[in-house]
């Protein structure tokens, strides 16, 4: 029984030997009709340092992903008089570790090109024509010289499934045992699945590269448009109030132009700090203070549109790491949307409160309003969506993206006729 291998990974590896002594067969053919005799010391072709520079650089990437896997085998090979080997699929080798002058004297050293041609029948090379992992013992070898080796290699294969090189180990014969082609094989199809993740890692980089460039060309562009519309605005406004005051254009007319250019110029506003948000600025603050400030804020518009806002704070102060600014602008938009939808005046609570389990605050904005119906909750927090005639359907987006930004969670629930809760979760600290 083969080492290491169970019951049936070892039935299948032992098939495997049957075809590799196969192609060592055919591979001494093929040496015979390039013209070499056994007796022949192997022809030793080099490429200049130039081109060994080229090809070490255009395996970098390789180079750096067999290391991990290289240190491993040569932890577990027992012999120290080992090399281990990376060559193209020209049979160049452009990477070694180890050092046996023995071995670098017959062609096994960087810059060397250990094809079946030049060395005779030898685990790289006829790997790289076979296509398959390869084990060379001693007499299997088709060169005298090479002999007292043995030598293994597994092709490395690329994203199309296409031959880019292999990779090797030479040892002395008495060290050899069809085990180290085993870990050998095992360590390349590891080498070749994490150059795939590098290359789809890539991929996203050039993408998400790509997407960013884009996006940033659209916010540049609308932030344009969005200055060069409220410059028209203004000029509008200004001609309106003209005529207005020249009593060419009838007052109530020139006062609903004027309300549209304010609903046009919010909306650009809103859409502005959608497409250019400022940066966060996160520090531990008491979402006790912010809920209380916020409503301190908001109590006198309340009042004018009879609007009770009762407050519920807990005794103890709960703390989260925040933007203030956004967040609190967050709790505006959503007091906001409550005070609109208690149009003939209602109650609006709000609630403070921690769920233990899951480690988040939760602040609840329960209104008295008319609900909202059925088919617009799932559209709520989409772009542009409104349901209200001064809407610009920004707010809810606004508040969304700044509570994700925090790591929170918003909701809402609803009933038509009896009222609406939005619901904020945010990762409270101790």
């Amino acid at each position: 029984m083969i080492l290491g291998l169970g019951l049936e990974m070892e039935e299948a590896f032992s098939k495997d030997i049957i075809f590799i002594r196969k192609y060592v067969l055919s591979s001494w053919e093929r040496c015979i009709n390039s013209g070499l005799l056994p007796e022949d010391m192997p022809r030793l072709i080099e490429v200049s340092d130039q081109e060994l520079d080229d090809l070490i650089n255009h395996n970098q990437s390789l180079i750096d992903t067999a290391q991990v896997f290289i240190k491993k085998i040569k932890s577990t090979i027992p012999c120290k008089k080992s090399i281990i080997i990376l060559c193209n699929k020209e049979c160049v080798i452009f990477y070694k570790q180890g050092h046996v002058p023995e071995l670098e004297e017959l062609g096994m050293d960087a810059g060397y090109i250990v094809s079946e041609e030049n060395i005779g029948t030898n685990s790289l090379g006829t790997s790289i024509v076979t296509n398959v992992p390869t084990a060379v013992f001693g007499n299997q070898h088709f060169l005298d010289v090479y002999k007292k080796w043995a030598g293994f290699a597994a092709p490395i294969h690329g994203l199309n499934n296409e031959i880019l090189g292999a990779m090797g180990i030479y040892l002395p014969l008495e060290y050899a045992s069809y085990n180290i082609l085993e870990m050998l094989n095992l360590s390349v199809k590891g080498i070749e699945n994490q150059m795939r993740l590098i290359s789809k890692n890539k991929e996203l980089e050039t993408l998400s590269q790509q997407l960013s460039e884009f996006n940033s060309d659209v916010v540049n562009t609308a932030s344009m448009l969005s200055h060069e519309i409220r410059n028209s605005l203004s000029t509008i406004s200004a001609y309106v109030q003209l005529l207005q005051l020249e009593r060419i254009l009838d007052p109530s007319r020139a006062e609903k132009i004027l309300a549209e250019v304010t609903h046009v110029n919010k909306l650009l506003s809103d859409f502005k700090t959608l497409t250019k948000p400022n940066p966060f600025n996160f520090m531990r603050h008491s979402l006790n203070l912010l809920v209380k400030k916020t409503v301190d804020i908001m109590t006198p518009k309340a009042n004018m549109g009879e609007i009770d806002i009762r407050l519920k704070l807990p005794n103890d102060h709960i703390y989260a790491n925040v933007d203030k600014d956004s967040i609190q602008q967050a709790f505006v938009n959503l007091i906001e949307n409550a005070i609109q939808a208690m149009e003939k005046g209602g109650t609006l609570t709000i609630r403070l409160s921690k769920k233990e389990k899951s480690k988040m605050a939760l602040i609840e904005f329960e209104d008295t309003g008319v609900g909202i119906e059925e088919e617009n909750m799932k559209h709520i927090f989409n772009l542009f969506f409104t349901t209200k005639k001064s809407g610009s359907g920004i707010g809810l987006v606004l508040c969304k993206n700044t509570i994700k930004h925090h790591n929170g969670n918003i909701g809402v629930k609803s009933k038509v006729g009896s009222g609406t809760t939005f619901y904020v979760e945010l990762p409270y600290v101790d």
